[in-house]
């Protein structure tokens, strides 16, 4: 197992030098992750991969426009730093849990959820569009108001714009849109969203969150991506601002949950796909640095700590649920758990109730470990329990010295236990003093005091970390890679509770800005156009920005392209973004040749790669069956057994035990896809279970796993065909 490539910090600053030179680099990426506790912004070399400055400030929960403040003084302090060098940028990654973080403590807005249907589907879509109320934190609901409007024969503007002003009497201050078949004819929901927008209300389309079949589903997600709506478009104009006074004109790309990439514009229509950046981020950087197989990635924050699971060199994904109910939001598979570097103690009769989920953050307090030494002496010290919220009990342990107020956490036992390296972004004063009086309320020794503090949340972590390897059927033998300022403090522990190996990339607090700064790319094509061949030029423009997007390192199946055609100078402009494969090793990947794409299909499926043969490929991928060798490639309907789904970067983002394998062009490929899907579904009386479907068609990589019935996969795929010349591939699974 290797360590981290060059991240450099000299003389306790961070600094760049090109091998065999003094001179600085001038190509930088400049990676912002906004934490419950902390801010972070990391200006990183893009070729190099070395840290040349970096920034953190405590995050803004109190200020008034929010977290967003912090962003705006990290930002502001990172490119002061770099000076001159400003104009290197070549954009800003941005990841953040404020969506997240939005749901977990119910700060979001009231929703009107507009259902649209027409004929017999109308009552159906009144029922399947009527979200209600979902359940967030503890005593914390999104409310929703529900309107339905009848389409038979078309939208009427005017019942639109009435609907809508209904819901903003009754309090709503953004609105989903939702219809049946959106997916198929979206003019509606956009009509109707343009009104919205008209009278000052944000609005999101179903459609625009999911291309696939199912209702409730797209509603649910829509009115959940709504619900944040407004405090994102917040974010996303600070960050623009700070970045435009600083006099940057990079572009801003935001990290999706899922490890992709969208522009700020697409991030304000869907600010719910980065649900999960934040751990997206910091397994993206585990990935780029480390040579990691299976692993179980730890981020110790302040306030909570992520545990995600890497499987085959990649992270596992999966499909959101609140509070039980399907979204179509993907996100990194996390596991959150109230228990980090800030926690504090919470106070039982003779012993401590529990540690976490309350910070010192949450408090507002600070850590006593970090406090001058002096004003922590014992015999002016006394012990205290707070509520760190109204609300909260009167439970928790702090100390007082004078007119403040320290609060004792798990980072400080850390420290009061010696375990953490003076180097180390944790480490503080010893503060035995401090939990002295823990210890005399606890009838034990300063040093009992604060190993029962630091088990405490150690053990909510470990126990987090035993699911995870359980659920994803882990090696028990895979190592835990710790991510976060909390790391020293927090991972050696978890590791040897676990018994497992502990690997520490460098700079850890930081990691996660750095895994946004190397993961995504963009790319941008203007060509000149008239208006009569403005369409086309779209269209030709767009094509060639997602093959140079690719080309710079995106996996294929994350770019996304916006193409506008500008009739006052005659441009077309296309804009592609997209991410590096969330897989081990993937930034320092270039194109690779057909026998290294072979080798990473055969490590993706563990064979060898003399048994693997192709059976299709088109610009982007090559699809790789296990066979007798080269000669017997090829796929058909009836073929079965292990594919692997390989990039132009070597990446491997599908990898199956196929039941079906079929290569084929338009009706051609549908027909055969319609029959493997009969023939494939299984008929359990109340349902039919169908199979999971996966389409490769151009650049991108479809699952069509939501559909109901096996006309909805055959309706999504001819939509996917429609899009792209050439063969498409379908993969069928159990």
């Amino acid at each position: 197992m290797s360590t981290p490539a060059g991240l450099l910090l000299e003389d306790g600053r961070p600094t760049l030098r090109e091998e065999g030179t003094d001179a600085p680099r001038s190509s930088l990426r400049v990676g912002v992750d906004v934490g419950g506790t902390f801010t972070k912004a990391v200006a990183v070399d893009a070729e190099a991969h070395r840290v040349r400055a970096h920034s953190v400030v405590p995050t803004t929960h109190s200020a008034g426009s929010g977290v967003t403040a912090g962003v705006a003084d990290a930002l502001r302090g990172l490119l002061q730093s770099l000076g001159d060098e400003r104009g290197a940028v070549q954009y800003v990654a941005f990841s953040t849990t404020q969506a997240m973080n939005a749901l977990l403590e119910g700060d979001v807005a009231r929703v009107g959820v507009i259902g649209m249907g027409a004929g017999r589907e109308l009552r159906a879509a009144g029922r399947r569009s009527r979200v209600g109320s979902v359940k967030l934190a503890a005593g914390r609901e999104l409310h929703t108001e529900h309107e339905l409007l009848d389409v038979t024969g078309g939208l009427s503007s005017d019942d639109a714009r009435a609907a809508l002003q209904r819901l903003a009497a009754r309090g709503c201050q953004a609105i989903a849109i939702s219809g049946a078949y959106s997916v198929d004819d979206p003019e509606a929901e956009l009509e109707v969203a343009a009104i919205a927008r008209e009278l000052g209300l944000p609005a999101c389309c179903g459609h625009e969150l999911s291309g696939a079949y199912g209702l409730e589903t797209r509603t649910v997600s829509a009115a959940i991506n709504a619900a944040v709506l407004p405090v994102i478009e917040t974010t996303a104009g600070v960050v623009e601002d700070a970045l435009r006074l600083a006099g940057v004109a990079a572009p801003l790309l935001v990290l999706r949950g899922d490890g992709g990439a969208m522009s700020t514009e697409s991030f304000r229509r869907r600010p719910s796909f980065t649900i999960g950046s934040g751990p997206a981020a910091g397994v993206a950087a585990a990935l780029h640095q480390l040579e990691v197989s299976d692993a179980i990635v730890l981020e110790c924050g302040g306030t909570s700590s992520n545990i995600s699971v890497v499987r085959r060199g990649r992270p596992v994904l999966r499909s959101l649920r609140v509070m039980g109910r399907p979204t179509s939001i993907r996100s990194v598979d996390s596991w959150v758990v109230g228990a980090a570097g800030g926690s504090l103690a919470r106070l039982g009769r003779r012993r401590l109730a529990e540690v976490g989920p309350r910070s010192a953050h949450i408090a507002g307090l600070p850590y006593a470990c970090f406090a001058p030494p002096e004003q922590l002496l014992e015999s002016e010290l006394r012990l205290e329990a707070i509520a760190p919220r109204p609300g909260d009990p009167a439970e928790y342990a702090c100390v007082v010295a004078g007119d403040r107020r320290f609060a004792l956490t798990a980072t400080c036992a850390a420290n009061a236990l010696g375990l953490i390296p003076e180097a180390s972004h944790a480490h503080g004063e010893a503060a035995l003093a401090a939990f002295a009086l823990l210890g005399r309320r606890l009838r034990t020794t300063p040093e009992e005091a604060a190993r029962a503090l630091l088990d405490g949340a150690v053990e909510k972590i470990a126990e987090a970390a035993l699911e995870a390897r359980r659920f994803h059927e882990i090696s028990p033998q895979a190592p835990l890679v710790a991510l976060g300022g909390a790391a020293d403090a927090l991972a050696p522990a978890v590791a040897q509770r676990l018994g497992v190996e502990l690997v520490r990339p460098e700079h850890p607090e930081v990691l996660s800005s750095i895994g946004a700064a190397l993961s995504l790319v963009r790319a941008e094509v203007a060509r000149t156009a008239t208006a009569a061949d403005g369409p086309a030029a779209k269209i030709s423009a767009a094509r060639q920005a997602e093959r140079e997007c690719v080309e710079a390192g995106a996996s294929p199946a994350t770019v996304a392209t916006e193409a506008a055609y500008d009739p006052a100078e005659g441009i077309v402009r296309a804009v592609a973004t997209g991410a590096v494969q969330l897989e081990t090793g993937a930034a320092a990947r270039h194109l690779v040749g057909e026998e290294e794409r072979r080798r990473a299909a055969a490590s993706a499926l563990r064979l060898d790669a003399e048994r693997l043969a192709l059976a299709a490929g088109n610009d982007f991928y090559r699809v790789y069956r296990a066979g007798d060798g080269p000669e017997e490639a090829g796929a058909g309907k009836g073929w079965t057994g292990p594919v692997a789904v390989v990039d132009q970067m070597g990446g491997v983002p599908l990898a199956e035990e196929a039941k079906g394998l079929l290569v084929g062009e338009g009706e051609e490929l549908l027909e055969q896809l319609a029959e493997a899907v009969e023939g494939a579904s299984v008929n359990l009386g109340v349902a039919t279970m169908l199979p999971r479907v996966s389409l490769i068609c151009g650049p991108h990589i479809t699952d069509l796993s939501d559909a109901r019935r096996g006309s909805e996969i055959l309706a999504a795929a001819r939509r996917a065909i429609s899009e792209h010349d050439g063969s498409a591939v379908a993969l069928l699974a159990g």
